[in-house]
């Protein structure tokens, strides 16, 4: 059977070849990011363990041991299976002259050297001092070991015979700048090593001196310790890092016991930090394979789409295979084994393609692609494994119902797979109710979430309503427009019709009458065209629905980080307002920058006990041309509020919560008491920022009692300094910087170089994604991203492969139609027709859901930040940048093509069919 299923997938290669495709575009994606995962665990390990290249550390219980002591340690040690390396190192220093450096003994076989220049031999009582330090070349010093009675002193002379250099590994190593080497090795240091230290030889230097001191009671200033290095390339693996963590604890026992029975105690240094890694390492893949589902779901589909159309071609195969003896259950195995060839065939193919993009995956996931790939038997049996189970799971259905077609049915010529009964409508009902609830909260902007903690307020009942809706709404949140779609599609099928039709009137003015077999033709199969609306539909709402979102989020990310700062720089930590106006003076000339002005904070009292408000004086002809602000921020025109601020300094923009509790209208007047007890009346000229005061609060009560605190800001201008110099009791200064044409990351370096005791923000959405979190949540968003381009592609094979088989069983047809003179413009034009009007109606349908979805969400998280003011001052929006409208015409390329391939191929067979005919007539 295995052999005629290879004949057969070699022969008719072209039934095959959708199903394979898919299959390989979803095992490229699956592996691709996980041999990305792997590569970028193996850095994360790799980075990690780099500032603690020791593994495990033997001290001494007791006084100094011994020469013979150490060396049997050593031997033992050694001989244990997964320990790579053995040293001994020594520290000395004067414990009476503290301004002595201390004194490092290491092997001339120490891994240090490596990392050290140069990288010489020792001589006896030679030394070498880490450069920057404090003596010169050929100096001596003399140290003194003290012991018990002081007449056992012993004192050594050491020579410096030249300077050496570490790097950041030997740092690590030695356990510099973290004052004297202990039980406990210092981790890699971030800053240049401060602490002067002398390296000398463990053999010629240290080794005497250990021997000579033997005979002291109680030497002080002396130590000597035993590093342990593992083999870490056998023993740790990065994609099962807590599996290497048991295996080295069980090398760390071993070493223990050695080391307990010699008069030494073990410090490990590597386990503990293995099992985090491990974890961190988990947590990373997790949400890496979580959001590759709607692609494993979308090739799914598209693969049981496929597998359907693929059966229903080969049904006179079917046929005449049961007339000569199979049976259902042989041909149902006869379908397996094809498939198991072809989730095989995928999983080689999508692996080989994995591991040859993996720079992209790996740029994708914000890793560091060095010039290496890392692939491992289990992520590659792994992915192998996951081609072969979603392809048998692709074609369980379609070839259980080609198995249990009837022969005598099979052999007939219009005859189709699918069940053309009516089937029942309760479970597309049942998500079509689903589906359309959610999307109506996504219309309203409800989020029982939020409503949920506000129950109480309305009494016990209505809390557990909301609770329950809440639950409800969190399930529905990222399946309830799908099953909008699914339902939609399968109870639409009147409204998809007449779309046809409208679409079908429209075209006869291109092709003409024959237009209108199109929808005759295409609604034959009422159940292939809702599961070629469905699949457009999904992957098209799909991808509006992640890429809006991101888009949306990286916008408002990038507005909220200008919104904190205030403007493309803030300058902060200044001592006065002099200091500020000097800073402003002096960056206005520089070439990258366009505007500076320096901005004044204090809190004041409101009429209210206990409330707060803050007040910030700005310079009126500077500030509306250097801060950020956006439209809607101010009642009316912010140039026009600060030409008013220039001619009157008793003049304040108040916050609009403000001014809507207290009742204050524009033109009237605010009394805010300054720090001398003076009230200052100041003139209400307009209104900055959302009125929040109906609304929650961060002193909000979940029963219900609450009250309002300003959370915002009002503007006054800076002259009012000038007529109430008491105006701010501790006033925080800044500079606000509007860069020009450079990065605002440079510019905000530049400024601390000039300035190093300044704070300085950059406005740079980069400079707030540095740290590891923010990376792996950006590369978790970057997978949904370009899983939608790996679904469309999908999703493009499979309206291609439905449309192809609608146009193959139509062959005789459309031929005898071109015998009668129809024209190729006609005939392509025919074939489009029947297609097109349903991708075009699925992508209408999509559209409007995904954009719902999108603008649904924005206010959903907007709702959960009504206690932050930045929030509320800039809320988020829906954003769709060139690049994501870019990324979207692809997708709808994509499944466009899917629409005239097929189309065109077939119209050029027909007429060459009809060529060849009338040629041999």
């Amino acid at each position: 059977m295995i052999s005629y299923a290879l004949k057969r997938i070699i022969r008719s290669w072209k039934l095959f070849a959708a199903l394979l495709l898919g299959m390989t575009l979803a095992t490229t994606f699956f592996g691709g990011i996980n041999v990305a995962a792997d590569t970028i665990g193996k850095q994360f390990v790799d980075q990690q363990l780099s500032t603690s290249p020791i593994d495990f550390t033997l001290n001494p219980n007791g006084p100094l041991p011994s020469i013979t002591s150490i060396n049997i340690v050593r031997s033992k040690l050694v001989a244990l299976d997964g320990i790579s390396h053995v040293e001994a190192q020594g520290t000395l220093s004067d414990v009476r002259n503290f301004t002595l450096p201390q004194v490092r003994a290491i092997e001339d076989s120490s891994l240090a050297w490596n990392h050290m220049s140069p990288n010489i031999q020792l001589a006896k009582s030679q030394a070498l001092e880490f450069e920057n330090g404090n003596y010169a070349v050929g100096q001596n010093l003399t140290y003194t070991i003290s012991g018990y009675p002081p007449s056992q002193n012993y004192n050594i002379t050491l020579k410096i015979a030249g300077l050496v250099h570490p790097d950041a590994y030997a740092q690590s190593f030695l356990g510099l700048g973290f004052g004297f080497r202990g039980p406990t090795p210092g981790g890699l240091s971030v800053s240049p090593y401060y602490q002067n230290v002398l390296i000398v030889s463990w053999e010629r230097t240290f080794v005497p001196i250990l021997q000579s001191t033997s005979g002291i009671m109680n030497p002080s200033g002396m130590s000597s310790y035993i590093d342990v290095f593992l083999d870490r390339n056998r023993l740790i693996t990065p994609w099962d890092v807590s599996g290497s963590a048991t295996t080295v604890k069980g090398i760390s026992d071993k070493v223990a016991n050695i080391a307990s029975q010699n008069g030494f105690a073990e410090n490990d240094l590597i386990t503990n930090q293995l099992q985090g890694l491990g974890q961190a390492i988990f947590f990373l893949r997790i949400p890496f394979l979580i959001f590759s589902i709607p692609v494993i779901f979308i090739a799914w589909y598209v693969g049981k789409t496929v597998s359907q159309a693929s059966y229903n071609l080969r049904r006179k195969e079917i046929g005449l295979l049961m007339t000569k003896g199979f049976s259902r259950t042989q041909l149902y195995r006869h379908f397996i084994t094809e498939a198991v060839l072809i989730g095989l065939i995928s999983g080689a193919i999508g692996l080989a393609l994995a591991y040859l993009l993996n720079p992209l995956f790996i740029s994708v996931l914000n890793g560091s692609y060095n010039g290496g790939v890392f692939l491992n038997l289990t992520t590659a049996a792994m992915t192998v494994v996951f081609a072969l189970f979603l392809t048998l799971l692709a074609i369980r259905s379609p070839a259980s119902q080609a198995a249990a077609m009837d022969p005598a049915q099979a052999l007939r010529e219009y005859v189709y797979l699918e069940d053309v009964r009516p089937s029942k409508k309760r479970g597309a009902i049942a998500a079509f109710s689903l589906g359309l609830y959610k999307i109506i909260l996504l219309t309203l902007g409800i989020n029982f979430l939020v409503l949920g903690g506000r129950g109480f307020s309305y009494g016990f009942l209505i809390a557990i309503l909301f609770a329950v809706l809440a639950i409800l709404d969190l399930g529905l949140t990222f399946v309830g427009p799908f099953l909008f779609l699914y339902g939609a599609v399968n109870l639409s099928s009147g409204l998809a019709f007449r779309f046809h039709r409208l679409f079908s009137k429209i075209s006869q003015r291109l092709i003409g009458d024959i237009a209108t077999l199109s929808s005759k033709s295409v609604f034959r199969n009422p159940r292939r065209a809702a599961s070629t609306v469905f699949l457009v539909a999904l992957i098209a709402g799909y991808s509006i629905w992640v890429i809006g979102d991101l888009a949306s989020m990286e916008d408002y990310t990038a507005r909220q980080t200008l919104t904190r700062v205030g403007a493309d720089i803030r300058i902060s930590n200044l001592s006065g307002l002099s200091n500020a106006t000097t800073i402003v003076r002096q960056i206005t000339g520089w070439t990258n920058v366009t505007a500076a002005t320096p901005e004044v904070e204090n809190w004041f009292n409101t009429p209210s006990q206990g409330a707060q408000m803050r007040v910030r004086a700005v310079d009126p002809t500077a500030w509306p041309n250097t801060a950020y602000y956006e439209n809607g921020w101010f009642s009316t025109s912010p140039r026009t509020l600060f030409d008013i601020m220039k001619g009157d300094n008793s003049t304040i923009i108040l916050e609009r919560a403000v001014a809507t509790h207290y009742d204050i209208k524009e033109g009237g007047n605010v009394t805010i008491p300054v720090s001398s007890g003076t009230l200052v009346n100041l003139r209400v000229i307009g209104f900055f920022g959302p009125d929040y005061s109906s609304s929650s609060s961060p002193f909000t009560n979940p029963f219900g009692s609450s009250f309002f605190q300003p959370l915002g800001w009002s503007y006054v201008p800076l002259g009012v300094v000038g007529l109430h110099p008491t105006f701010f009791a501790a006033p925080q200064y800044s500079v606000l910087v509007k860069a020009k044409n450079t990065s605002t990351d440079k510019l905000a370096s530049s400024i601390q170089d000039a300035y190093p005791l300044t704070s300085v923000q950059s406005s740079s959405p980069s400079s707030a994604s540095q740290n590891g979190t923010n990376s792996i949540f950006s590369g978790l968003l970057n997978v949904l991203r370009l899983g939608t381009i790996f679904a469309a592609a999908a999703a493009g094979i499979g309206v291609g492969t439905v449309a192809y088989t609608g146009f193959k069983e139509r062959e005789k047809e459309t031929t005898m139609i071109s015998v009668r003179g129809l024209s190729y413009r006609q005939l392509l034009g025919l074939l489009i027709t029947e297609v097109l009007p349903l991708v075009i109606f699925a992508l209408v349908l999509a559209a409007v859901v995904g954009i719902i979805t999108v603008r649904g969400d924005t206010l959903a998280l907007d709702s959960l930040s009504n206690q932050d003011f930045y929030a509320l001052l800039s809320p988020r929006r829906i954003a769709f940048p060139v690049a994501e409208q870019a990324i979207l015409s692809s997708i709808i390329g994509l499944l466009l093509l899917g629409v005239f391939l097929p189309a065109i191929f077939s119209a050029r067979k027909n007429l060459s069919k009809v060529s060849r005919t009338v040629r041999f007539a």
